[in-house]
């Protein structure tokens, strides 16, 4: 009966590791897997910039298992059971839970309309290298209206990995601060200080490590813990 009850406790804590290590809203920065170009150029630019050069990637988790990134096909929805198993990220949670998932929701609104192929949205290098570079404060430029006006009238939207995480954050504080008024644009500096645009992978693990709002979940691999 003892053998019975340690099994079960022991297949809670393997089921707890794969649904409580990641949530939707979660920032996923991912560490250098292999040499791709686009990794390779950002880590040998990123070792001139800010923060550890090894951390290439970023994206929004959808789901406990999944992850919405943009990538050279655009704006992809990931397994991180399977397509994404091997690959490690630093994971990051919002200690705002309706910001949280209000950005989930931006990440997965735009990757369906992506899907449904009403969206053109395009992955840009020359983005991902401009980052690189020092930024511009952030200001409430009413992100979400705009881009899906420009989506909807069939201009392409183009947006690199980490400045996509970003964004979706940033516009859910918009659409929350017209529901209830708590995120002007002050408030939304106290989140993210610079425009979407001016945060490469690295430089945003670095921003989220010490900024109050955000706690560190830890290293993830296979959506679990390692």
């Amino acid at each position: 009966m003892n053998g019975s009850g340690n099994a079960n406790v022991g297949a809670r804590q393997r089921s707890n590791a794969i649904v409580g290590a990641v949530r939707k809203g979660d920032i996923m920065i991912k560490h250098r897997h292999g040499l791709g170009a686009v990794g390779v150029g950002i880590k040998v630019g990123q070792l001139f910039s800010r923060g550890n050069s090894d951390l290439i990637h970023a994206g929004v988790a959808s789901s406990a298992t999944t992850i919405v990134e943009m990538d050279g096909h655009g704006l992809q929805e990931n397994n991180l059971l399977t397509t994404n198993a091997q690959f490690t990220y630093d994971v990051f949670r919002c200690r705002d839970e309706n910001l949280a998932a209000g950005a989930g929701e931006t990440a997965i609104m735009m990757r369906e309309g992506m899907a449904a192929g009403g969206f053109n949205i395009q992955y840009t290098v020359g983005g991902a290298f401009g980052s690189l570079l020092p930024g511009s404060a952030a200001a409430s430029s009413n992100r979400i209206n705009g881009t899906l006006d420009q989506l909807l009238a069939g201009n392409a939207q183009a947006f690199f990995c980490s400045g996509h995480v970003v964004y979706c954050y940033l516009a859910a504080m918009e659409q929350l601060h017209i529901a209830t008024g708590q995120f002007s644009a002050q408030r939304m500096r106290e989140y993210f200080s610079l425009e979407a645009v001016d945060y490469n992978p690295s430089f945003l693990q670095q921003h989220l490590a010490r900024n109050r709002h955000f706690v560190f979940v830890g290293r993830v691999r296979g959506a679990r813990l390692i």
